[in-house]
This record gives structure tokens, C-alpha cells and sequence, in this order.
């Protein structure tokens, strides 16, 4: 009877402690069950980049800036994790490859015994080796310059620059670029201003792995009045004797001009390269260029050069010249005929000055043409006549004083032997005979 009793109760106790048990699992269950949640927005901390960096090194663009991650515990447990306090830590000490990997996270924060991770997080890095190069700088112009003035191009000190950082980026980089704004300027720009870096499509890159030697560029944009001036040839020399300029033809005559407004506004012609006319006897045509002061420039268009032409023509010149030797053409038969002794007669000549400045007395032919006496006239009586003198002259020479002046000759009757009167053998009649 004690024996059944006592194996009945250990039954009853065993049976209350499963029950017991299985109570104690229920209500945990039931209050404060395991559970699996994911957590958001968990930051992601970089750590040891100076380390990457020492090892030239560097990330080519950020990591996930958050992350969620998933956490397995009893419920009250995950009721107590602060989401302030965890932190995602991507650790980048020992990496020495270049590429792109998934990398394990440690989360910070997380109670190690009441709480696990489901999956440890990862993050995709991709890694570059950290290279330099060279760059020019461009420089883009919007806008216009004031009415008036000329825009130069825009230039760039330094014109290059170094950039350097995450080989990837780095090689898409062309060139550097510098915007400028003009808005009617009527001066000189000098600005420092920021470089914006350009792919080969255009974009504007911009990284914090992606650095400049020089975050900026001195850009200087002169812009100077415009103003229209003529053109003076430089003509050194003097022409041949007897020659001279009588004109100068400039092609083109006038030019426009930019530069600096104090020399600009006292400028009224510029000057060719000397023009070397010494000696010349006809024109002398060059090509020249145009001597420019320094901070003078051509506008655009506008030639460095000019055709000159010089024209040399020779002077027309007056000349006296003393005729003594005239000649009596056409002495009437019978008669004689003389003009005064000593007689000179001053002409005045013109002509070029190469065909009458060696002319000499005996280069004219003065004369009287006797042939306009008429001696058969019934009033006809011999003596001193006045008769017109006439002057040949070579081609191209015209005698402006002096010509056709009377000059007095004498014409005195002389006797003419007949030769059939004289006596041959008479040494009288042999001596008249030969008597002039």
C-alpha cells in the first residue's frame, strides 16, 4: 500500500515537472520570445585610410554610407539596443590590392551575449592606386566686352596644373576649366579664379579621392579700346638727281588698332618698315610691315602688312645756255653775209632734267635762214637786216626764252668772176682766180 502510494507520487512529480517545464517554455515564449529583426540606417565608419594611404592607396568613391543588418534575440533583449549607439566599422588597414571586394563590417555596440548577427554585414570597396599627371587649364568666355572694345584671348598662369588621387578618376580627367563671365568690360580682367575638372564627355568630376596641386588659376582677360588710325610709309633715301616723289599710294591707307588706352589714344598713324628710295629713277613698290609699340595689337583681320608704292618722276628743269656760233643758211648768190662780231645770244631751255642738264652749246643748232630775203624785190637793198633766229633743239626740249629773236646780218653784194675772162698762164689772173 506505502509502496504504491510512494510509486505513484514520483509519477505525480515527474508528470508536475514536465508540466512545470513546459509551462516555463510557454510563458517565455508567450512574454519573451527569441526573435529575429532587422536594424536600418546603421551608420558605416571608414578607419584606418591614412594607413591605406601610406601604402598609395585610396578609395575611388564612398562605401555605403548606411547599412541594416539583421539581429537575432529574445525580444526584451533587442527592446534594450539603443540604434544611436551601433556603428557599422569598415577597417581599411590591411588592405594592400587594388580592385574591387566585399569587406566584413564590425558592428559596434551590439550586446555580444544577449544579442548575434544573422549574417555579418559586408560593404562593396573599390580600391586605386593613387597617381598623379598634368592637365591644362581651358578657359571658357561667356559674355561681351563694352561696345568699342576688343577681348583678347583669355590666358591662364599657371596653364596647367597637377592633379592626383584615385587612378581611375584621375585618367578620366582631360583638362582643368575656368569659367568667365564678361558683362560690357571695358578693362582688363585679372582674377583669380577656381578650376572645375572636366571628363573627356564634358562632365565636371568632382571627389574627394580627386585633388588639385592647385585648387585655382590667375586668369587674365586684356580687353582694350579700338580705334581707327592711318598708315604713314617710312621712306629713307633720297631719289636720283633730277628726280622726286610725287606721290605715295598705301594700301590699305588705314588700319584698326586695340590696346593700351594710354598709348592708344595718343596714337594718330602708324609707320612701315623703312622704305629705301635712295637713287630711285622710277617707282619702288614693297611690301612692308607695320612697326607697333609694345601693348599695340592688330584687330583681328587687319593685315601686318601694307603695299606701298613709291612713284619717283623725274623734275622738268630750265637751263640757260650762251649761243655764240650761229650759222647763216641760204646766203643769196652774190652776196655776202655776217653778223656782229662777238655776237651771244642767251636762250632759255626746259625739258626732263635727264635730257636738258647735259646739254651744252653745241647741242642746239641756232641759225638764220637767209632764204627769206628777196632780193629781186624792188625795195630790196643790201645791208643791215633784221632777220629771225631759229634753234633746233633735241627731242623733249623747248626753248622758253629766246627763240625767234631778230638778229641784225649784214648782206653786202660781192663780185663773182667769170672764170671764161680769166687768162691762162697769167700768173695775176691765177692769183685773183684763187683769192677768196
Amino acid at each position: 500500500m506505502i509502496g504504491r502510494f510512494l510509486k505513484n507520487n514520483l509519477s505525480l512529480k515527474i508528470v508536475s515537472l514536465i508540466v512545470a517545464i513546459i509551462l516555463w517554455f510557454f510563458a517565455i515564449n508567450e512574454l519573451n520570445p527569441e526573435r529575429t529583426q532587422s536594424m536600418t540606417n546603421i551608420p558605416v565608419e571608414i578607419i584606418n585610410v591614412d594607413q591605406l594611404n601610406r601604402r598609395n592607396l585610396t578609395l575611388s568613391e564612398d562605401p555605403a554610407s548606411v547599412i541594416t543588418i539583421r539581429i537575432k534575440g529574445l525580444v526584451n533583449d533587442i527592446r534594450r539596443v539603443n540604434d544611436g549607439s551601433l556603428k557599422a566599422v569598415l577597417d581599411l588597414g590591411d588592405i594592400d590590392w587594388t580592385g574591387t571586394q566585399n569587406l566584413e563590417l564590425d558592428i559596434v555596440g551590439l550586446p555580444p551575449r544577449e544579442l548575434s548577427l544573422v549574417r555579418e554585414p559586408e560593404v562593396s570597396v573599390t580600391i586605386n592606386k593613387i597617381i598623379s599627371k598634368p592637365i591644362p587649364v581651358e578657359i571658357e568666355v561667356t559674355g561681351n566686352g563694352s561696345d568699342g572694345y576688343y577681348v583678347h584671348e583669355a590666358t591662364a598662369e599657371p596653364p596647367s596644373v597637377t592633379i592626383y588621387g584615385a587612378q581611375s578618376l584621375v585618367d578620366s580627367i582631360v583638362q582643368g576649366v575656368v569659367k568667365v563671365k564678361l558683362d560690357q568690360d571695358e578693362g582688363t580682367i585679372k582674377q583669380s579664379l577656381p578650376i572645375e575638372l572636366v571628363d573627356s564627355a564634358g562632365n565636371i568630376v568632382k571627389s574627394k579621392y580627386l585633388n588639385l596641386r592647385q585648387e585655382s588659376t590667375m586668369v587674365t582677360i586684356p580687353i582694350h579700346p579700338l580705334k581707327s588710325i592711318s598708315v604713314r610709309a617710312n621712306i629713307i633715301g633720297t631719289p636720283a638727281d633730277g628726280f622726286i616723289v610725287d606721290d605715295v599710294i598705301i594700301d590699305p591707307s588705314q588700319v584698326t588698332i586695340n590696346g593700351y588706352a594710354s598709348i592708344v589714344n595718343r596714337l594718330n598713324s602708324l609707320l612701315t618698315d623703312p622704305i629705301d628710295i635712295n637713287d630711285a629713277d622710277e617707282d619702288v613698290h614693297a611690301t612692308v610691315n607695320l612697326v607697333k609699340e609694345d601693348g599695340v595689337y592688330m584687330e583681328p583681320g587687319q593685315p601686318s602688312q601694307v603695299n606701298v608704292v613709291v612713284h619717283i618722276s623725274e623734275t622738268t628743269i630750265e637751263k640757260e645756255i650762251a649761243l655764240t656760233d650761229i650759222e647763216l643758211r641760204n646766203i643769196p648768190e652774190g652776196f655776202g653775209a655776217t653778223t656782229e662780231e662777238g655776237l651771244s645770244i642767251a636762250v632759255q631751255i626746259k625739258g626732263l632734267y635727264t635730257i636738258v642738264q647735259p646739254l651744252l652749246a653745241q647741242s642746239l643748232t641756232p641759225y638764220i635762214d637767209l632764204s627769206l630775203i628777196d632780193t629781186e624785190a624792188e625795195t630790196f637793198e643790201p645791208g643791215v637786216l633784221e632777220l629771225p633766229l631759229v634753234i633746233s633743239t633735241p627731242d623733249g626740249v623747248e626753248i622758253t626764252n629766246g627763240a625767234n629773236q631778230m638778229i641784225p646780218v649784214t648782206l653786202q653784194a660781192v663780185e663773182v668772176e667769170n672764170p671764161e675772162t680769166s687768162v691762162e698762164g697769167d700768173p695775176e689772173s691765177e692769183d685773183e682766180t684763187n683769192t677768196p
